[in-house]
Order: structure tokens, then C-alpha cells, then sequence
């Protein structure tokens, strides 16, 4: 196992994990990935569910990690985590890198109404009930992970305030 680290943001759409991740590079130095432009790429007019469309999407989001793991010791990167293809990802980046995995995680109606506020031409348009959907997904699927930040009414400073206790916790 090498020294490089990677800290995957799991969670609920809508529940900050990119605003997490920003701040991840803002305030502490670990690159975050911005995996939603390659997925919008790949989708084209293919449905948030289709098989192909997902397999595909995983391949490439692994690709961009260990891409990204070439120039830098310790990244992040997000995803709702919910299929098949999604932990045969997390799985063969276990085999060679240090993953640690943060759950954020927030309440049904923020989680819609941030999903509702998104700049449509960065992220993928879902409706309320596919954001619903998707996100009693990810609550069923429950997913153990290495940390939890519950981002509901917490303001900035004390997201970064969290972050700095995982970042220091892993270090140890």
C-alpha cells in the first residue's frame, strides 16, 4: 500500500459533499476532484439508471483518480455511492491506496431544495423524486465509512472545523 491518500465524500445528492470536497482544497490542501463534468460527458441521453451509462461512469471516475494520484499525494473526490460498479471501484482503489471514506450526510428537504438551487449547467438535472429516491438509496444501502460529517445547519467555519478533526484523525 503506498503513502497517497484518498478521501471519498459519500452521501445523499444535495447533502454538500462537493462543497465538502471545496473546502477540502481550499483550506487543506487536498485535491479535490470534480467528477460531475466527465459524468455529464458520458450521459449524454442515457437515464440516470442505465447499466451501461454507470459501468461506464465508474471506469472513468477511477481513471481520473488515479490520474490525479500521479501528481498529487492526497485527493477527494465525491459520489452517492450507491451501485454495483461504484464499490467494484472503491474496492480495487483499496488494493492500492489509502481510502478514506466520509459520509455527509442531511436532512430530505434541504437535501431537495440545495439539489433544486444547483447551476443546471454544472451538475445533472434530477427531479424532486429522483432525488428522493436516490437518497432513501443511499440511507438503505448504509454504508459503514471512516467518518460522518452531518451537514445539516452547520455553517462554514464549523464544516471546516469537522474536516480539520477527520484530516488530524487519519494523520495519527
Amino acid at each position: 500500500m503506498n503513502s497517497k491518500v484518498i478521501y471519498l465524500l459519500t452521501g445523499p445528492k444535495g447533502s454538500g459533499k462537493s462543497f465538502t470536497g471545496k473546502i477540502m482544497e481550499r483550506e487543506f490542501g487536498i485535491r479535490f476532484i470534480r467528477v460531475e463534468d466527465k459524468v455529464k460527458e458520458i450521459k449524454k441521453d442515457r437515464q440516470i439508471d442505465d447499466e451501461s451509462y454507470l459501468e461506464e461512469v465508474f471506469v472513468e471516475i477511477e481513471k481520473m483518480v488515479r490520474e490525479a494520484l500521479t501528481v498529487h499525494d492526497k485527493i477527494a473526490f465525491e459520489s452517492t455511492g450507491l451501485t454495483a460498479h461504484f464499490d467494484r471501484m472503491l474496492k480495487n482503489l483499496k488494493k492500492d491506496h489509502n481510502v478514506i471514506t466520509i459520509s455527509v450526510y442531511a436532512n430530505e428537504e434541504l437535501c431537495i431544495k440545495r439539489v433544486r438551487s444547483r447551476d443546471k449547467s454544472v451538475h445533472i438535472d434530477v427531479s424532486d423524486e429522483q432525488v428522493k429516491l436516490i437518497n432513501r438509496m443511499v440511507i438503505e444501502k448504509n454504508m459503514i465509512t471512516d467518518a460522518v460529517i452531518i451537514n445539516d445547519n452547520i455553517n462554514e467555519e464549523e464544516l471546516v472545523e469537522e474536516i480539520r478533526e477527520i484530516v488530524k484523525n487519519i494523520s495519527l
